[in-house]
């Protein structure tokens, strides 16, 4: 019996993949200045399914397109591999060594699962421990839960998933169908930096399509980084011929960059012991509030299918100035301390 530790967060749930390794990051405490400093560069553009998609081109995730794995280390096992595996023996081993298991199953065959015996649905999961009898992982029911199965049907629910049509958009996960996750020894502690931040504040203002991103393949009027990945959205909404800005995921992916931006941006001024927080208040009432209000209205889209475009495009842009606005304002005050 093994149980590694996790303390599940709230902070990145849109996708899973940033979802886990932040989990695991944000279960130790040295690691807290890095996930401040980190997970700050999101970016949206359309893939090759026609769907809008958020990355995070300076965050630790299992298909990020700027691999770096940073205080991690990340072994990938393909489907071609891991069919050659004695599965439940492997995720044993695996705990045994202290690695956190994310594996690609049909949910249809675990019985803590929604679609036990009722719908087929490949979906991934992270293993974190087991006893004489089962399995305990995490996995995503509108929130991160925590639950366990009968190791006997981990067998069935890998190999049968082998056999589920995967998206084009996802067609890494052929390669990517058993990940271990390992925090990496730590030989000096992260600490965190306030004129690094300025420097990755300003990288957000700017919204550069540098070289990292012309690394993967992404036309750039197709790309929208930083700040900019606000319009984005607004495009699409402009755009009525579009159906990409439909995807609730990416719209709660984008919310979340502002969300947790604020919380970066607080933690600066606390590092400098600086009172005045007026500039934290503009953001979270004209960011941080607003950008939840338009998640809420896509939210509310994906059940009644309808939405103003017109108001919404408005809130969209409007946003975006007033983002632009405080950001600068606030990193020419955060500069103000470093000189």
């Amino acid at each position: 019996m093994k149980k590694l530790p996790l303390n599940l967060q709230t902070d990145i749930n849109g996708y899973l993949i940033y979802t886990f390794p932040y989990s695991i990051l944000n279960t130790f405490a040295e690691y807290k200045d890095y996930l401040i400093e980190n997970y700050l560069q999101c970016f949206g553009f359309i893939n090759d399914s026609n769907c809008i998609t958020f990355e995070y081109a300076d965050g630790v995730g299992y298909n990020n397109m700027f691999y770096d794995s940073g205080p991690l280390d990340i072994t990938f096992n393909s489907y071609k591999v891991g069919l050659q595996l004695d599965i439940k023996q492997y995720i044993i081993s695996a705990i045994d060594n202290n690695n956190y298991v994310v594996i690609f199953i049909d949910e249809y065959y675990l019985k803590s699962r929604p679609a036990y015996q009722k719908f087929h649905c490949l979906h991934e999961i992270m293993i974190w421990g087991y006893d004489a009898k089962k399995f305990y992982y995490s996995a995503f029911d509108r929130k991160l839960l925590i639950s366990a199965f009968p190791q006997n049907q981990i067998d069935d629910a890998y190999r049968f998933g082998y056999d589920m049509n995967i998206p084009a958009a996802t067609n890494w996960i052929n390669g990517k169908s058993i990940i271990l996750i390992k925090p990496k020894l730590i030989q000096n502690p992260y600490t965190f930096s306030v004129k690094r931040f300025i420097e990755n504040l300003k990288m957000y203002l700017t919204g550069d399509f540098s070289a990292s991103y012309n690394s993967f393949v992404i036309s750039t009027e197709k790309c929208y980084i930083g700040l900019y990945n606000t319009n984005l959205i607004r495009y699409c909404v402009d755009n009525p011929s579009e159906t990409i800005y439909t995807l609730y995921p990416a719209i709660h992916a984008w919310y979340e960059s502002k969300r947790n931006l604020l919380g970066k941006i607080r933690y600066c001024y606390e590092k400098i012991n600086y009172e005045n927080n007026k500039l934290i208040l503009d953001y979270e009432s004209n960011v941080k509030t607003q950008s939840d209000a338009i998640r809420l209205s896509f939210l509310k889209y994906t059940e009644s299918g309808k939405l103003n475009r017109d108001t919404i495009s408005l809130l969209l842009n409007n946003l975006f100035i007033s983002e632009s606005n405080i950001v600068n304002a606030i990193h020419d005050e955060l500069s103000g301390f470093v000189r």
